[in-house]
Parts: structure tokens; C-alpha cells; sequence
């Protein structure tokens, strides 16, 4: 169902084990609305002609997208307003906060490049190590990606969940130079990551941080 705020609710979750929510956001950043024409270059990667390309987050999209077309059980999020401070995200954690509280981990698919997984984010802890190193090792079950825990994440609609939800992250889709008309897609990163999304067992993946850790100690002042 679609939601006051606009956001994309799915639920293929078949039982109470199933406790992964899958997020990507809709929004690009474009001056103009339409058609995005697009350029194959012969090294694999996608560009625009003369536009942002817009795989930020069309990639993620597409990502949760063939998730449930492979009926992968979990809770996919499709957001809106991402771009503009995570507009979609935050009206939901207000909206229903009870809701989200039922998962284990929460799941963006909105990060550049090709090898992280993404434990800080919006100035916080928002996953823990032993978690990222298990999701990452589960993603190289495909020899050509190499994934690893990666702190400099800025932001992206997870943050929003991280009061709510133990594990929260953003998994590198593929996408660079996002927003502006340099912006590519590798797409052999892209489909083989398609790929392994499709085996890794999501509820099986470790939950250590607790909701609402960020990893700061504010009687000593130092990250912990």
C-alpha cells in the first residue's frame, strides 16, 4: 500500500522468522521530470546523455524490486524524498514506530561504489562489525565481488530506523559521481550483485548492536 507521505509499503514476509526490511528510495535528483535517456559504454558502465544518470537510487530500486519478484520474504520500503533529508523515511518511523521495531535489520541498497557495507552513518554507529563482516562474507559467495565493513558512510534512509532496529546498513550498488552528469553504473557489479542477494540467507545474519547504540561514550567523551 502507499502511504500519507507517499512511501511504497510491500510485505512478503510469510511468518515471524522473517524479520529483514529492504529499503531504496525513489527519488533522483533531476532538474526535469521524463525520460531519462542513457549511453552504454563498452567497459560496462551506464552514463546519461547530457543528465544525472539517476542510478542513485534507481539501482536500489531495482535491487528490492527483483528481491521480491524472487519472493525473498522480508518488508520492502520504497521511499520517497530521500534526496531532501530522508523525507519518506522519518514520516514512517513517526507515523508507526511500533511497526518497525519488529525487525532484526534493516537494509538500504543506496551506496556508491562496489565494496561496502556501511557500519556509521549520519554521525552514529548504525551496524555492528560482526554483522557487516557476515553480510559482506555471505555477498562474496560471488568470486568477483569483494565487500568489506566500511565507517564514512554519510547518509541514507536506514538512519532513520536505527533507534528501532539493531543492524541497519547501505550496501554499495554499483553507482559513482552520483548527482551529477559524470554519474556512471557498473552494471557486471551491479548484475552479479543480483545475483547474490538472492542467496544470502538475510535472517540468519548476526544481530549484536543494540537499537539505539551509536557507539558513543558520553561520560568519557571517545567513540567505543
Amino acid at each position: 500500500y502507499v502511504d500519507e507521505t507517499g512511501n511504497l509499503h510491500v510485505d512478503l514476509r510469510e511468518g515471524e522468522a522473517d524479520r529483514t526490511l529492504f529499503v531504496a528510495h525513489m527519488d533522483t535528483v533531476h532538474k526535469d521530470d521524463g525520460i531519462n535517456q542513457f549511453k552504454r559504454m563498452t567497459n560496462g558502465m551506464w552514463l546519461a546523455d547530457g543528465d544525472v544518470l539517476g542510478a542513485d537510487d534507481g539501482a536500489g530500486v531495482a535491487l528490492l524490486v527483483h528481491l521480491a519478484m524472487a519472493k525473498v520474504p522480508g518488508y520492502y520500503l520504497f521511499t520517497v524524498g530521500e534526496e531532501r533529508g530522508g523525507i519518506g523515511a522519518r514520516a514512517a518511523v513517526k507515523a508507526t514506530p511500533e511497526r518497525w521495531q519488529q525487525f532484526d535489520r534493516a537494509i538500504a541498497f543506496d551506496r556508491r561504489g562496489v565494496d561496502s557495507v556501511i557500519t556509521e552513518q549520519a554521525g552514529g554507529m548504525c551496524a555492528s562489525n560482526e554483522f557487516a563482516e557476515a553480510l559482506a562474507l555471505a555477498l562474496m559467495a560471488d568470486e568477483s565481488l569483494m565487500y568489506s565493513p566500511d565507517p564514512t558512510g554519510v547518509y541514507t534512509d536506514t538512519a532513520e530506523f536505527t533507534d528501532l532496529i539493531a543492524e541497519c546498513t547501505n550496501i554499495s550498488v554499483g553507482y559513482d559521481h552520483e548527482h551529477t552528469q559524470k554519474e556512471s553504473l557498473d552494471t557486471y557489479h551491479f548484475a552479479a550483485l543480483a545475483e547474490a542477494v538472492l542467496k544470502v540467507k538475510w535472517d540468519e545474519l548476526p544481530v549484536t548492536r543494540k537499537p539505539g547504540d551509536n557507539g558513543w561514550d558520553y561520560n568519557t567523551a571517545n567513540t567505543v
